[in-house]
């Protein structure tokens, strides 16, 4: 953006505050200052870009040495040239023009920025680029007319075994990451081995989106002793897509914090010596990795949040070289992405036979309240005429946890989760706090043999 020619006015006296003023008549629409982020927003005819080389101040001296050019006012401009221009940058940060807040960038969840217009993901329509819209980020490339993407759509058949379902259901993901909207509360483990496409896969989908897709570290989304930085947090503001990499084992998912960041409710985060904000998060969280973390508790929440993908097809003659080739069809994949949004608003996302199979499986295996009720219980919920003390299940509980290296955590923990199964705690004939609707089968402490 060229700065605009000062018209220099009769006056006699320029003072900041003034200067100001002209700064506005002139510049009103191609800045706006952001009082959360402290920094300048310039409009580059596609978005508003973060003026990271102080070029509201630059035009703010400008306007400062032609009003100089005036044999009138010259006398009455301070002489610190960069004071004034400073004072006038100053005074415009507040002005109604310029000024406003982080919550405003980029309002409409179904809009996205592209090179060349932005994107109505409503209908798939890319309409001309308007200041008005807010919109602060763009995807790397513009999309194509049509999703005509052969080399993407041959490498997804190689990596699902042309399985039509799952090929679906990864498309209208990728088209439900392109928006703001977190309505469907779901995070993606896709998981497999090397060598079985699922870098190449998700190298390109945020390669695609550019500044809407952010990488974060694994233990943002995994337990540890220590409490993470909010600063973490707060870079992943406005993020539509987040990526991690789980390649280590024996890490345990944060299960709380994913359930907030899921959840679409307003999280407190700070950057560093700030002050803390909240923002309600936009991104969908896919996670990639070769290990499956760990999970503590396996409630209605987080089944409800999970989706297990596997990626666990090798090619027979890997190309080295095929993240590289797919650059050529970025433009395709992000039309085949759009049609995917399309699809997924119409119809919500179709969950495939093996998506469905793997996280249950996936459930199965990290449920150990469930393995133990089915090994040392006899359950049925619905019949009151079963029972068993708190004492004795959770004894056995505290056995069978440690037998398989977990720990058994507090009986206030167990016994919220024996309430989430349908077990009703009651009382017996002397005050001794049961269970109804199971009863051990196994004693505590016996073993067999």
């Amino acid at each position: 953006m060229r700065p605009t020619p000062t018209v220099v006015p009769t006056v006699d006296v320029v003072t900041e505050d003034s200067a100001a003023l002209m700064f506005r008549d002139q510049y009103a629409g191609k800045f706006l200052f952001d009082h959360d982020l402290k920094t300048w927003f310039v409009w580059d005819g596609s978005r508003w870009r973060l003026d990271k080389t102080a070029l509201a101040f630059e035009y703010a001296r400008r306007l400062a040495r032609d009003l100089t050019k005036n044999q009138s006012t010259r006398s009455k401009l301070t002489a610190n040239r960069t004071s004034f221009a400073s004072g006038v940058e100053k005074f415009a940060r507040s002005d109604r023009a310029f000024a406003v807040e982080a919550s405003e960038w980029d309002p409409d969840l179904f809009l996205l920025g592209t090179p060349k217009g932005t994107v109505n993901l409503r209908s798939g329509a890319l309409q001309v680029s308007i200041p008005e819209d807010r919109i602060s980020k763009l995807t790397a490339v513009p999309p194509a007319v049509t999703a005509n993407c052969p080399l993407w759509l041959n490498f997804l058949n190689n990596t699902t075994g042309s399985d039509q379902q799952l090929i679906r259901f990864l498309q209208q993901l990728c088209g439900y990451a392109l928006t703001g909207s977190v309505v469907e509360h779901v995070m993606a483990f896709i998981y497999g081995g090397g060598g079985n496409g699922k870098s190449v896969f998700i190298n390109t989908v945020s390669s695609i989106m550019g500044d809407y897709a952010m990488s974060a570290a694994m233990d943002t989304f995994t337990s540890s002793k220590n409490d993470k930085h909010p600063t973490e947090l707060a870079r992943l503001r406005g993020a539509r897509l987040v990526t991690a990499s789980e390649t280590e084992k024996c890490h345990a998912w944060a299960e709380a914090r994913i359930k907030t960041l899921t959840g679409g409710d307003r999280i407190a985060a700070r950057f560093m010596r700030q002050d803390f904000f909240e923002f309600t998060p936009q991104f969908k969280l896919i996670v990639v990795g070769n290990h499956k973390p760990t999970l503590a508790n396996v409630d209605d929440a987080i089944k409800r949040r999970f989706y297990v993908i596997p990626f666990v097809r090798k090619p027979a003659s890997p190309d080295r070289h095929l993240e590289r080739k797919l650059v050529a069809e970025w433009p395709m994949i992000l039309r085949w992405m759009i049609d995917g949004c399309l699809d997924w608003q119409k119809n919500g996302l179709a969950r495939p036979e093996t998506v469905t199979a793997t996280t249950d499986a996936y459930f199965e295996d990290q449920d150990l309240l469930g393995q133990w009720i089915d090994e040392k219980c006899d359950a049925e919920s619905d019949n009151p005429h079963k029972w068993e003390t708190v004492a004795a299940l959770f004894e056995s509980w505290t056995e069978y946890a440690t037998a398989a290296g977990e720990r058994p955590g507090s009986k206030k923990a167990f016994n919220e989760a024996m309430q989430s199964r349908g077990f009703h705690p009651a009382r017996g004939s002397k005050g001794i706090r049961t269970f109804k609707g199971v009863r051990l089968t196994v004693p505590a402490g016996h073993h067999d043999g």
